[in-house]
């Protein structure tokens, strides 16, 4: 399974064919909750993409075209009119994957469509400030299937689905400016350096070798070269990428049919094997303090779910456990002092939050929760994402979700309907969550 999974689905909850009834949920919005620090972006549930503070009394919708509204209905796009009648919208556009700028001032995001009588496939730019959003590339043909922002904020590096796999494409964050197709290969997981001329690749070629390696790129307005090929042959991770501080590069590499986790200089030089990893498809996120690395392995590729998760010291290369619980992902607050999991509970239609303190260890559960596609599909490339987006709040009191929050004992079942799923701020100190909007998709604003 590739990135390019990121729309391969239409379905709201992630809830087994089998399950006929849904456990108890939180139908009513949690009031007097604490309020994060922070700006929000979601993805709705009519497809449309808004942004609010985390108080989000007034949430803006940056796409809507009408004031009418759209929703979903056995996968076929309806327009509630004023009078609650409802009619088909045959050339309706649907949003996703919505993406802060690193200064939090812009949103990102890709569209689908049909523009004169044909399919059209773009990449926007919303300002916040001006309220306006402008048109980066247009296809007629492949379609947008994950986007990154540059360190320097006035680039964006976006991946194509082309037939034959994946194109890296990078593009001034202007309108229609020409587009610079960077690198092909399936699967593609990249990280960018500190400025536009740095970028780390894992990508398996396209070509007839059919190679798969780690490489360190450097490119210029005219030109772009393989600086350094860090690994060659199969390496069961996805995304190499460097420390928040700029100063370190980790990645996986193949030693003798050994798998182990590397850090080197910025520019990949003075490499050190740091972990020996067992054998299964794995997964690091960087700590933002940039000292520490979390990592997990999953041993089956085909059923990703992570057997507990360690950190490693990476000056001094003593690992410890975070969890032995099985995780679906992992994702460290901005204060570096805990990470947020999703447990796997084992034979459930459900998935659990959890909150580690990384010095003591100590863990906190902080409810139940039936997932949606969106979040699903996030969850599962959750460390190329977090090169990208973040769930937690600037402050690090709280982190966001979308799916339909449990209340109650999960374990019995309880007749009825699913609501819509809705976004969530869920602060850490185990007070009550707070109920943002329907919602499929989540994330804060960066940490500054």
């Amino acid at each position: 399974m590739t990135i390019s999974a990121i729309r391969s689905e239409r379905a709201w909850l992630r809830i087994p064919a089998a399950t006929t009834c849904l456990l108890l949920f939180a139908a009513t919005i949690a009031r007097g909750a604490p309020t994060a620090a922070g700006a929000i972006t979601y993805l709705g549930t009519d497809a449309n993409i808004y942004y609010c503070d985390t108080k989000c009394e007034q949430p803006k919708c940056i796409t809507c075209r009408a004031p009418a509204m759209r929703v979903r209905r056995d996968d076929a796009i309806v327009r509630v009119a004023d009078n609650g009648s409802q009619e088909r919208v045959d050339n309706s556009t649907d949003y996703g994957l919505p993406t802060f700028s690193p200064d939090g001032k812009r949103i990102a995001y890709w569209s689908e469509g049909r523009k004169d009588a044909d399919n059209s496939f773009a990449l926007w730019v919303y300002d916040l400030a001006r309220q306006q959003a402008t048109q980066i590339f247009e296809s007629r043909t492949e379609r947008i299937i994950y986007m990154s922002w540059l360190a320097d904020g006035q680039h964006l590096s976006f991946l194509i689905n082309e037939p034959a796999g994946l194109s890296l494409i990078l593009a001034e964050v202007k309108e229609s400016p020409p587009v610079r197709i960077v690198t092909t290969g399936m699967p593609l997981y990249f990280d960018w350096g500190a400025t536009a001329g740095e970028l780390a690749v894992h990508t398996l070629a396209l070509n007839s070798d059919r190679t798969e390696q780690v490489s360190l790129l450097s490119l210029t307005p005219t030109s772009q070269n393989v600086e350094k090929v860090l690994s060659s042959g199969r390496t069961p991770f996805k995304t190499p990428c460097w420390s928040p501080d700029g100063k370190h590069l980790a990645y996986i590499a193949n030693y003798h049919a050994e798998s182990n986790i590397v850090v080197a200089d910025a520019d990949a030089k003075n490499p050190r094997s740091i972990v020996s990893l067992p054998v299964g498809e794995n997964s690091f996120i960087w700590a933002p303090d940039s000292a520490h690395l979390a990592y997990s392995t999953a041993i089956t590729p085909q059923n990703p779910v992570f057997h507990g998760i360690k950190l490693v010291d990476i000056a001094s290369t003593n690992s410890k456990w975070l969890t032995k619980s099985d995780v679906a992902a992992f994702f460290f607050a901005p204060d570096s002092r805990h990470v947020a999991y999703i447990g796997v509970p084992g034979d459930r239609p459900y998935y659990n939050w959890t909150v580690v303190d990384v010095q003591t260890g100590k863990e906190k559960e902080l409810g139940s929760f039936l997932t949606t596609t969106e979040e699903s599909t996030a969850y599962r490339f959750f460390d190329q994402l977090a090169v990208s987006h973040t769930i937690w709040s600037p402050d690090s009191s709280s982190f966001i979700f979308a799916g339909v929050r449990l209340v109650g004992s999960p374990d019995k079942m309880a007749g009825g309907i699913a609501p819509p799923p809705t976004a969530w701020i869920v602060p850490i100190d185990g007070t009550e969550p707070h109920q943002i909007s329907t919602a499929v998709l989540a994330f804060f604003s960066p940490a500054k």
